[in-house]
């Protein structure tokens, strides 16, 4: 059948390519935190550029979060599995060591790469 002139867009025609260009934040919202951070005029394309970090790092919080939610054995991602996300990946931590999260549960202070290598010293000897 032919589709009429309204109603929504049949969502099995809908490329996956689509999705990804949704932004996570209006660029006016960023707009307004720079501004009332910096005191300063902002561009179009810094606006772009942040909106793109935010969606990076939103990503990779997101995937982390879902490997150590699937490997507890969960279908739900909890503000632990989170906290976990961010501990273990040593970019993430590097960036975030200092961000609480509620209800995330406690983290150690030693960095994930220090223990390792305190691993590696003990088999030694």
């Amino acid at each position: 059948m032919a589709q009429g002139k309204g109603g929504k867009a049949d969502p099995r025609v809908m490329g996956k390519d689509e999705e990804h260009h949704k932004s996570v934040m209006k660029l006016s919202q960023i707009k307004k935190i720079m501004k009332d951070r910096t005191r300063m005029r902002i561009s179009k394309d810094a606006l772009v550029a942040v909106g793109a970090c935010v969606i990076y790092l939103i990503g990779e919080i997101t995937d982390g979060a879902r490997n150590v939610a699937s490997t507890d054995g969960k279908k739900k991602i909890m503000p632990k599995h989170i906290n976990n996300a961010i501990y273990n990946d040593t970019e993430l931590h590097f960036i975030g060591h200092d961000w609480l999260i509620k209800n995330g549960g406690m983290k150690s202070s030693i960095v994930p790469g220090e223990v390792a290598a305190n691993s590696k010293k003990s088999s030694r000897e």
